[in-house]
């Protein structure tokens, strides 16, 4: 299960906080975040498909991440697009379509409003987010009941400012746990076993393959700044480096 935690704060220094861990099989190979894409897009590039879970526009701002929904009865010889384009043309203002897909969940967020795409086989359904803080799961927006969302939403509820007094100028000289402070904590699972139905970094068998979180994001964007940051191994050593600013 993938999981975005956001909060949507409008007239805050940084009006987008946005925390994202992937979960997918170990095996599947990538590339760490970068810009392999022409309009120089950053995200991590999924090496089978060649699309990302995760892009950051850093002159927008704006930051586009994509939850696999409900994966669809598929007939025989039925090669379904990769769901890893669509962060990236959220990010180009192309309007998601999603006939032909498996489901998702598609979000978009920049300084002045996150929207959530969903698709379900039968039908696509836009929403925007209001202020707050919300979880994002694969069930969708909004599942309260779902354990991870309620273990972690009080959590990220309590979680402060991040920055300190740091004007873009000095944006690059913070290192990621300077910078974000206790949402690293956050990203490091609260000491949940990877089994734990509530667990937000998880780690099983599944089909006879390891399944895991296999990398973390944070990503903050303000008044024509942005800051990410990347974890490539979030159940292991946990070693945070900033992508933006480069």
């Amino acid at each position: 299960m993938c999981t975005v935690l956001l909060r949507f704060a409008p007239g805050a220094a940084w009006p987008l906080l946005l925390a994202a861990v992937r979960d997918e099989f170990v095996d599947r190979s990538w590339d760490p975040p970068g810009r392999y894409w022409e309009d120089r897009l950053l995200g991590g590039r999924d090496r089978s498909a060649g699309g990302t879970w995760l892009a950051v526009d850093p002159s927008g701002p704006g930051v586009a991440a994509v939850l696999n929904g409900v994966r669809l009865p598929r007939p025989a010889g039925d090669d379904r697009p990769t769901r890893g384009t669509l962060p990236l043309d959220a990010l180009r203002r192309r309007v998601p379509e999603g006939d032909g897909y498996d489901g998702f969940h598609l979000v978009r967020g920049t300084p002045r409003e996150v929207r959530v795409w969903s698709w379900d086989g039968r039908r696509l359904w836009e929403r925007s987010l209001p202020p707050g803080d919300h979880i994002i799961v694969n069930r969708g927006v909004g599942y309260d009941d779902e354990p991870t969302v309620a273990h972690f939403l009080p959590l990220l509820r309590a979680m402060g400012e991040v920055g300190g007094a740091a004007d873009s100028g000095e944006l690059a000289g913070l290192s990621t746990v300077d910078f974000w402070g206790d949402w690293v904590r956050l990203l490091g699972g609260d000491g949940l076993d990877p089994a734990d139905p509530r667990a937000l970094l998880v780690g099983r068998a599944f089909a006879g393959r390891d399944y895991g979180s296999t990398s973390a994001s944070l990503v903050a964007l303000g008044d024509g700044r942005a800051r990410y940051d990347f974890c490539a191994a979030p159940l292991g050593a946990a070693r945070w480096s900033r992508i933006w600013p480069e």
